[in-house]
This record gives structure tokens, C-alpha cells and sequence, in this order.
């Protein structure tokens, strides 16, 4: 009988490609990975169409929706706390890469080579799907690190704002450092926002503990909870800066303007044009400066897109219907005038 050669099957050939594409794409790819990924391309027609298929969808997802971005956070987080395997960068790349087509038609993922890092640029947005059915928005210019073990989650917010909806697991704390504050829940949603003066935490969901760091990189003990950690139920936020925390009541409408980002817009009525103008800094690389200090105390309102055309929107409204003045210099920056008169 003659040798018996065997078809790649389908489904195992779709997989090789999404690894190799995944592998391809890394910044960190050697010359010995790219020899192999040849010899796997001619070694059977199969693979070389369905890296192309792949290819090719990839690149209609990134032209059609270049600023929110979808990342699994795949099985390798369960065996956080297992002994290390060899090519451990690949169970990364490889959740990152193929769930992003399962996800959703539109959505891009962040290639990564840190398993446990997520990180957004200016104007991008992320959801990341976590194992334990928790789940964290990213919003923009933001970069979390998770480090899930057998007995903890724990999630540091290093810069920017991630929203946290939280399963519920009285074994298994969930903790967000941010700061100098760490942030408790077990089962509950709420907003983290690091700015440069302190930590906002924003509960919609719940109730979550926030207690000052103390020189221990490690989570607070239950009695240092007790002893000073301020509790911030649903529909309250904690203005947390130094070693003080304030908490104020938030009405519904307030409550969803301050969360309005995670749909990818932003709501302001009657605010400083200053505030409005710092938010919206934050999704553009535009420095916009106010040429008179007036200027920035004018009430406006309105709905703006967390993109970088929501800063051009507000440009456009100031010139048109303020008949300010809108002067931009070949560094990016944009300096907004009194109108002429």
C-alpha cells in the first residue's frame, strides 16, 4: 500500500494561518520565524489562501474602524499561575489575533507582545473580555497591566480612564491600583480615571472600597480596609487626591454624561469651554490654546464624537457659530481667538 498523505483539515489550516499571521505581524520576528513561515506557505496550496483570506480581512477591519479596538483576553490568563511554557508570547498574540474576527465584524485588536499589558492610543478605545467573565473598557491613551493568580485579580491602571464590570467572587478580590489609591470590588461596575491631580472612581454598579497605597506595592489587608477606606456606592463618585477623598452624589443625567465615553461620545451642557476643550484634548494629538482667558469661561454645550474629528467638530461650531477666530501653526497647535470685530 502506498504512503498515505493526509489533507491539512480546514479548520487546522485557518488556525496555522491566524498563528503565523499573528507571528508575522510582531516587531520582534527573527529571520529563522520567517524561514519557517516560507516553508509552511509552500508546503500545501491550502496555506497560502487562507493566509491570504486572513490577510485580507485583516485590512478591511483596520480601514473600517481604525479607533475602537477589541481585545479576548484569552485561556493563558487562567494558567496565570502555572510554570511558564516555551513560546508563551504565542497564546497571547494568538487570543489577540483570532478573536478579533469573532468578536465583531469592524473591530481591530491591538497586536501586543506582552500577554498581560493593554494599552490605547490618542483617539482609540478598547474592550478586553477577561477570563473570570469580567470585562474592562479602555478609553484613550490609556495602558492597564493584569495579573490574575489563583487568589487574586489585580489590575494596575498605569495612565488614562478603563471602566470595570467586575464577576462576582468573594474568593478572588478584584483590586485596580491607580496612583497612590487602590480600588476594591467584588461584584460591581464602576470608572477609574487617573489625572495628573488624583484618582476619580465613578461607581455605576455596586459598591467599591478606595483606600490610600501604603509604601507595600501589594493589596491593602482587610484591617487597613477598615481602618481607613472610604466606601463609594452606585451613583457616587470619589474625587481621591494626597491622602483625601471627597464623595459626592451624581444624578442619572450626570452619572451618564461622565460615562457617555464608552459610547463613544462625549456631553457637555453649559459647561466652560476650557473644560470642554481639555476633555477633548485628550482624543486628539492638537494642542489647543485659548489666546484669550475669556474665552475659556464661555458656557457650551454639546455632543462630540471621542475622536479626533470631535475636536474639529468643536472648531468648526466655535468658527461658525461664535465667529471666533481658529489659528493653527505647522507644529499641530491650535490657538482660538476673540472674534474679530
Amino acid at each position: 500500500m502506498g504512503k498515505l498523505h493526509r489533507l491539512p483539515s480546514i479548520e487546522d489550516t485557518e488556525h496555522e494561518a491566524s498563528v503565523w499571521f499573528a507571528r508575522m505581524n510582531a516587531d520582534d520576528v527573527s529571520s529563522s520565524e520567517r524561514a519557517r513561515f516560507e516553508a509552511w506557505l509552500a508546503a500545501h496550496p491550502r496555506h497560502a489562501k487562507s493566509y491570504a483570506e486572513l490577510s485580507a480581512t485583516w485590512q478591511e477591519l483596520v480601514k473600517s474602524a481604525p479607533l475602537v479596538r477589541a481585545v479576548y483576553f484569552g485561556q493563558s490568563m487562567n494558567a496565570a499561575a502555572a510554570p511558564p511554557v516555551r513560546n508563551r508570547w504565542l497564546a497571547g498574540a494568538v487570543a489577540a489575533c483570532i478573536t478579533a474576527f469573532i468578536l465583531a465584524a469592524g473591530w481591530n485588536v491591538y497586536k501586543q507582545k506582552e500577554e498581560t499589558r493593554f494599552q490605547t492610543a490618542i483617539g482609540e478605545q478598547a474592550a478586553v473580555a477577561l477570563p473570570d467573565g469580567s470585562s474592562l473598557d479602555l478609553n484613550t491613551n490609556s495602558r492597564v497591566w493584569v495579573d490574575y493568580t489563583q487568589n487574586s485579580r489585580v489590575i494596575r491602571l498605569e495612565r488614562g480612564e478603563a471602566y470595570f464590570k467586575v464577576a462576582h467572587d468573594t474568593q478572588r478580590p478584584f483590586w485596580v491600583r491607580a496612583g497612590n489609591y487602590w480600588v476594591r470590588a467584588v461584584g460591581t461596575a464602576f470608572n477609574v480615571y487617573l489625572r495628573p491631580t488624583g484618582v476619580e472612581v465613578t461607581v455605576s454598579e455596586g459598591t467599591v472600597q478606595v483606600v490610600n497605597a501604603t509604601a507595600n506595592d501589594s493589596p491593602p489587608s482587610d484591617a487597613a480596609l477598615t481602618l481607613s477606606a472610604a466606601a463609594v456606592t452606585a451613583g457616587q463618585q470619589a474625587d481621591a487626591h494626597g491622602r483625601a477623598e471627597v464623595i459626592r452624589a451624581l444624578d442619572s443625567a450626570q452619572l451618564s454624561r461622565l460615562l457617555a465615553w464608552r459610547r463613544s461620545s462625549l456631553y457637555f451642557q453649559d459647561q466652560p469651554l476650557g473644560d470642554v476643550v481639555d476633555e477633548l484634548m485628550r482624543y486628539t494629538t492638537l494642542k489647543i490654546e485659548f489666546q484669550d482667558e475669556a474665552l475659556r469661561q464661555m458656557p457650551v454645550g454639546g455632543t462630540f464624537q471621542t475622536s479626533p474629528e470631535g475636536a474639529e467638530a468643536l472648531l468648526t461650531m466655535l468658527r461658525d457659530g461664535f465667529g471666533t477666530t481658529i489659528r493653527r501653526d505647522v507644529q499641530g497647535h491650535v490657538y482660538i481667538e476673540e472674534p474679530a470685530k
